[in-house]
């Protein structure tokens, strides 16, 4: 709840921004350097091939996951709240001649279906999964946004990570989202959560992997539609 009332109150449509220019200008430096042809490989081979594919990279940060995306043939569309990494997008989407391949979008994670009037081969989601306003509204989301016979990948650091770190305050916000799914500001999801809200749905297959104890990926594939 708390979370929902202050997505009303700090409108990104209106000239909001959680991202200061500087913080955004120095994590495009680091992603752009740390783009994973091997991931890009793996998708590719999910979704049978990413040329003519319409991709959604949610969370799309400074673009580099977009213009690689685009580079391979994909109909991309960017989606992030942060006009700042929009901007740097923009540039980048520019130098790699792709634009007629990308469209930008701005808004909360959440409601991206509801901005967005298409439906996706690939719904990309990475190391973002926290700023979602509720791990099941996101949950949600992502699922509605894959076309029938789609697919969706999530990369989520969980709630192990640096937790012995944590503030008295962001150790009970972490508990508060473990225990009674109440989240407050941006926690990470505990461990295995994010397969098990998508498990809510129907679907053809879950792929579940954890490549480290601090990160959940999460592929899946829809259903297609039924006559």
């Amino acid at each position: 709840m708390i979370n929902w009332v202050l997505s009303r109150l700090q409108r990104p449509d209106r000239g909001w921004d959680p991202v200061p220019a500087a913080h955004a200008e120095q994590y495009a430096r680091n992603e752009w350097q740390s783009v994973s042809e091997p991931l890009l490989d793996q998708l590719e081979g999910w979704v049978g091939g990413l040329k003519g594919k319409r991709v959604l990279d949610l969370g799309a940060g400074p673009g580099q996951y977009t213009v690689a995306f685009a580079r391979r043939g994909a109909l991309v569309t960017w989606f992030d709240i942060s006009m700042n990494y929009q901007a740097m997008a923009r540039v980048k989407v520019d130098e790699f001649n792709v634009s007629g391949q990308v469209q930008f979008c701005i808004g909360y994670l959440d409601d991206a279906p509801r901005l967005l009037a298409e439906r996706y081969d690939l719904v990309f989601n990475r190391i973002c999964w926290n700023y979602g306003r509720s791990d099941r509204s996101l949950a949600d989301a992502i699922y509605d946004l894959v076309r029938p016979g789609g697919c969706g990948y999530i990369d989520t650091t969980n709630s192990l990570f640096n937790a012995h770190k944590l503030s008295t305050s962001a150790r009970l916000r972490t508990w508060l989202n473990a225990a009674c799914s109440i989240k407050i500001g941006h926690p990470y999801p505990p461990r295995g959560r994010v397969a098990g809200l998508l498990l809510r749905h129907p679907m053809t297959r879950l792929l579940v992997e954890y490549p480290s104890a601090v990160s959940d990926q999460v592929w899946f594939e829809r259903p297609r539609a039924t006559r």
